[in-house]
């Protein structure tokens, strides 16, 4: 059976495929921490529910307000998302053109070895064919 070609990854490919997906598990851990922020316990007592408010101190939001981590980890995980696939279409097209331009040389090289010319039966330009002189 014939071996089925692979296509190369490349180090960076898989670097970024981490980073984004690291970045995504990071959002769907604070949506989870801001769904039990609500719901576990007294909300005065509750430590995720002080790490919100402080978190809107912290980004200068008006006094009082929370930083819902519900919805900051949802727009993180659609944030990495989209970058996920944007790194995906960006080096599945670039396999794609390598594998063009490969095949492109490849189509080249095959015209220039089946049009090989004979010079010995050939007379250069401007020269006698010293058949005709016979």
């Amino acid at each position: 059976m014939a071996e089925k070609k692979r296509r190369t990854i490349y180090r960076s490919e898989i670097v970024w495929y981490s980073i984004l997906g690291g970045l995504w598990l990071f959002g769907l851990i604070l949506a989870i921490l801001g769904v039990c922020a609500y719901n576990v316990g007294k909300i005065s007592l509750n430590p995720l529910y002080g790490a919100e408010r402080a978190w809107a101190a912290f980004f200068g939001m008006p006094e009082g307000s929370v930083l819902d981590f519900r919805i900051v980890g949802s727009i993180v995980m659609v944030v990495s998302m989209l970058c996920f696939f944007i790194a995906i279409y960006a080096y599945s097209s670039k396999v794609s053109e390598e594998k063009a331009v490969e095949r492109r040389r490849e189509e080249r090289m095959k015209i220039l070895m089946e049009t090989t010319i004979d010079v010995s039966n050939q007379p250069v330009s401007g020269q006698e064919n010293p058949e005709e002189k016979k």
